[in-house]
């Protein structure tokens, strides 16, 4: 059965992590993705850490599974010519480095738009408030995103995964399917354009809307919530575990069935919610004496069996690794034109009547570049 994108030509105009993950999305809903790289190729196949013997790395692979990928030197006369023909056929065409320097190349919204009337002109807008272009780790810093994560006694800490390009990359994705959808009436594409940093400044939650309440800028929790107490990191006799208690009910089975101290229920520190939060540093004390004492899968069995919100912390390896991660298929592998295949996580979207594309890994550097360039009649130096 054929995807729900089967038939959409995204030109992809894109590198390192929002841009290529939002395309990446397109092509696993069914979209033909052609990834347009520079003579010396996307910067994130070099990124340090695993790679393939090719010399591509996991964060590559990663991002831009399900493409073809076609070379070309988009500052030379050809390049720039090849990429407006693309543009005039696609349905959508997917840019992130940022506006200005896209109008420089003479691939601004507007020309592309007028000569494409139908094409979805989507852009990852990577400016700074001061206009400059900023990755991840300056966006969490510049929307206060940053100022909240990590350790009250500690410093801040950014985000362990790029999480602002991430979500920007999921909102991208749905506009564009969004005005997929509106051409659908319409016949008229459109731009749709989702910013870093208005996208870093929404992901702040409550917390911004708190502070235009209060005018107090929020503290950082580390493990904790401001909201709900006991809830949390906490130590067992053999490593750590997650514990979310967010209301009474859970609490009084955990007091009085878990740790065995029915006297918690009466104690005017705990009886409510409220009284937990204020008390929270002596009742975490308390817990984690209690848990010391036994193993973290002790505790875990224990509470699930009781209903009580609970799991043990993994490494990511024992999560991948996990017989739940294997019996819902959730990793596996994808062919792949040097290696045989290469390891994938799979798109979480499950769809019941057109179902997401196997996975194809992500390819060669100018892997697709003649055949490409013939299909549609592209010089290409």
């Amino acid at each position: 059965m054929s995807q729900i994108l089967h038939g959409i030509l995204v030109a992809d105009l894109t590198s390192g992590v929002a841009g290529p993950a939002a395309s990446q999305t397109l092509g696993d809903l069914g979209a033909r993705v052609i990834k347009v790289e520079p003579p010396g190729g996307d910067p994130v196949r070099a990124w340090p850490g695993p790679a393939l013997a090719n010399g591509d790395s996991a964060a590559f692979l990663a991002l831009n599974r399900n493409k073809q990928s076609l070379v070309l030197d988009v500052a030379s006369a050809a390049g720039l010519a090849a990429v407006q023909v693309l543009a005039a056929k696609a349905d959508v065409l997917v840019a992130d480095s940022g506006a200005a320097a896209m109008a420089a190349l003479g691939l601004d919204a507007a020309s592309l738009l007028a000569a494409n009337p139908r094409l979805i002109y989507a852009e990852i807008d990577p400016a700074l408030p001061d206009g400059t272009i900023g990755r991840d780790a300056l966006h969490q810093a510049a929307s206060g995103y940053g100022s909240i994560s990590g350790m009250p006694e500690g410093p801040p800490a950014k985000a362990g995964l790029p999480v602002i390009e991430l979500t920007a990359a999921n909102s991208l994705v749905q506009a564009v399917l969004a005005a997929l959808y509106a051409r659908e009436d319409t016949g008229e594409g459109q731009q749709v354009s989702v910013s870093l940093f208005r996208n870093a400044l929404a992901m702040t939650y409550f917390y911004g809307i708190g502070y235009r309440i209060t005018g107090e800028p929020p503290q950082r929790y580390g493990n904790g919530s401001p909201a709900a107490a006991p809830l949390g990191v906490f130590e067992a006799s053999d490593g750590p575990l997650q514990m979310t208690l967010g209301g009474d009910r859970v609490w009084r089975k955990f007091a009085a069935n878990i740790v065995d101290r029915p006297e918690w229920l009466t104690d005017p520190r705990y009886v409510t919610n409220a009284n937990r939060v204020a008390n929270k540093q002596t009742l975490l004390a308390e817990i984690d004496r209690i848990f010391a004492t036994q193993s973290r899968d002790y505790w875990v069995d224990a509470m699930r069996a009781a209903g009580v919100p609970a799991g043990p912390i993994r490494d990511v390896g024992e999560a991948v690794a996990s017989a739940e991660v294997q019996e819902r298929g959730l990793t596996g592998r994808a062919p792949h034109s040097a290696a045989g295949d290469v390891p994938v996580v799979l798109n979480p979207i499950c769809f019941a009547a057109t179902p997401v594309r196997d996975p194809q890994g992500a390819p060669l550097l100018g892997e697709h570049t003649a055949a490409v360039a013939h299909e549609f009649g592209l010089t290409v130096d």
